[in-house]
């Protein structure tokens, strides 16, 4: 009976583990450059960084408006995200930035991003041609 119960609780574990959000709440939404034109969650000019909670966003530069799918993930003990590139399902390159917990920004240490919206709408995930987060 323990043989089958601790591995049937693991697995509960393990599965409740990989439905929790990637994304802590507050480096979800919209970063943008200082000097970055947003209308909106849209960006027109400059760089932008869109992050939701399950991962899933993208970095756009423009104009004209030029961007890549990605699906971020977060260590808290050291304030990376990493970042897969993704295009058609297939990785297509992958990096890393650095959340700022005192400055609040998220930094390549060459370009810095200032959250300019706190969350992700559903029409800027599809306006960015992003799949709907899934429930």
């Amino acid at each position: 009976m323990i043989r089958t119960a601790l591995p049937a609780c693991l697995f509960v574990l393990a599965a409740s583990s990989y439905a929790a959000d990637v994304i802590p709440p507050y480096l979800v939404g919209v970063w943008a450059t200082d000097k970055a034109v947003l209308r909106g969650e849209a960006l027109f000019e400059g760089q932008g960084l869109y992050l939701d909670t399950d991962g899933v966003g993208a970095i756009i530069g423009g104009p004209p408006p030029i961007g890549v799918r990605i699906v971020a993930t977060y260590d808290s003990n050291t304030n990376v995200i990493a970042l897969q590139m993704t295009e058609h399902g297939k990785t297509v390159g992958s990096g890393t930035l650095k959340y700022d917990p005192s400055r609040k920004i998220i930094t390549d240490k060459k370009v810095d991003f200032h959250r300019r919206f706190d969350r992700l709408s559903a029409a800027t995930r599809k306006a960015l041609g992003l799949e709907a987060k899934s429930q």
